[in-house]
């Protein structure tokens, strides 16, 4: 009588995991896209270069400055004498210090503006993938752009999904 215990434990052991992995759905979601191709994250987006181009055009301005004298001093150099060239090289070295001292606060700035920006979009990008994963069910969403994931199928992406229903419940 035990061993007849034993064995429909033991069927059932094989026969319950195999069919509860076949109710169980799986979706993924690219993340990247949702914030590349949303309304909301494209309003986002484009409000972070209307605040930071007109900065970045400055510093790319004078970077490319810098590069300039650098391609003169470089072309200039067998025809100056040697107090010439420590000058010109004391130059450059005094503009790429002050270059990257404007520059640091301003890569920093854009950082932490990024991050604020992208948690304002992660909450309601959240609430889509849910309401998606409810529609569908879905028992389990993974993100595409997961360290670790090898190969994934792509019918099981849900991104265009997610991002409709993003677009309809932002404005």
């Amino acid at each position: 009588m035990t061993r007849l215990y034993l064995l429909v434990a033991l069927v059932l052991s094989v026969i319950l995991p195999v069919q509860a992995a076949n109710e169980t759905s799986v979706g993924y979601v690219d993340m990247q896209r949702v914030l590349e191709e949303s309304k909301l994250g494209q309003r986002l987006q484009e409000q972070l270069r209307k605040d930071f181009e007109p900065r970045a055009k400055e510093l790319a301005e004078e970077e490319l400055a810098i590069k300039q004298m650098q391609q003169e001093l470089g072309r200039n150099k067998p025809l100056m004498s040697n107090a010439q060239v420590e000058k010109k090289e004391e130059e450059i070295k005094s503009r790429i210090e002050s270059y990257q001292k404007e520059a640091m606060p301003v890569q920093q700035e854009l950082m932490k503006v990024q991050q604020e920006k992208g948690r304002e979009i992660i909450g309601p990008a959240r609430k889509a993938v849910d309401a998606v994963a409810k529609k569908k069910k879905i028992g389990m969403v993974l993100e595409r752009g997961l360290a670790g994931l090898v190969y994934i199928d792509e019918s099981l992406d849900i991104t265009d999904s997610v991002i409709k229903q993003l677009d309809s419940t932002t404005k």
